[in-house]
């Protein structure tokens, strides 16, 4: 790329932008190697730049390889969220842990506009075809562990209110669709501290979540387990359940959370 930059710019600002383009377009994780025999940027110049876009999210490094990819930052403000990519800080070590302990897809998700949003995606070892990406949208909160996460922490009025404007349709032959079902469902969800999906959404996946709540009380978002049914059983919710449950109250901690 070329480094002959317009007049009346910054061309540090033209540097990093080459950077981001190189590697946006490259669709996979990248090396200092190869960012240097394409950009026509000082290798110190190019170590700051890249430094610093990882410092700011938009980009991130393999820890073990030393690549590098675009940052999920650019989804936070491409959905217009730049608020939560604080939660996606607090949470990311706790979910890296998790993913190491379970093998499983660990997933962070978060509530915009009465919409839940997959922030993040750790993927599992099994096969990934079952699963939503990251930047996907869903808009039933009956569906799925999170959404009944985030039913359980409103009231019965507030709750009526967001589920009257889509009702309960069914996703799969597994999803509630009856309201007396739910509430008990959410009675339970709200007791343990996780919520759980058996297959509602799409079938053959399981998934257990648990609320991550900020400095002020107020949840931010979930931490959340998927998997298949072959290798997530129901006798596995009681394993699984807890130990989302002690990743999102450590998550809660640092966003400065303190329980009563």
């Amino acid at each position: 790329m070329s480094s002959n930059y317009p007049q009346n710019s910054v061309p540090a600002v033209h540097r990093a932008i080459d950077v981001l383009e190189f590697i946006s377009s490259a669709q996979r994780e990248v090396g200092l190697s190869e960012l240097m025999e394409n950009l026509d940027i000082p290798r110190q110049s190019l170590i700051r730049i890249l430094n610093t876009l990882c410092e700011r999210g938009f980009l991130d490094k393999s820890s073990q390889r030393g690549l590098y990819r675009i940052g999920v930052k650019f989804l936070y403000l491409g959905h217009g969220l730049p608020g939560k990519f604080e939660l996606r800080k607090a949470a990311w070590d706790e979910m890296k842990a998790l993913s190491h302990k379970t093998k499983k897809t660990i997933e962070l998700s978060s509530l915009d506009r009465d919409q839940l949003i997959l922030l993040e995606q750790i993927p599992g070892t099994e096969d990934m075809t079952h699963y939503s990406r990251a930047g996907s949208v869903i808009p039933y909160l009956h569906t799925v562990s999170v959404g009944k996460v985030y039913l359980a922490q409103m009231d019965a009025a507030k709750r009526k209110r967001v589920l009257g404007k889509i009702g309960l349709p069914a996703m799969t032959r597994y999803t509630i669709t009856d309201m007396d079902r739910l509430e008990e469902e959410i009675r339970i969800t709200r007791e343990r501290g996780y919520g759980f999906e058996d297959q509602e959404l799409r079938e053959g996946v399981r998934r257990v979540a648990a609320p991550v709540f900020n400095a002020g009380g107020k949840l931010e978002g979930c931490i959340g387990l998927s998997a298949p049914i072959f290798s997530f059983a129901l006798e596995d919710v009681d394993r699984y359940g807890p130990m989302v449950r002690e990743a999102a109250d450590k998550a809660s901690r640092e966003l400065g959370y303190k329980p009563n």
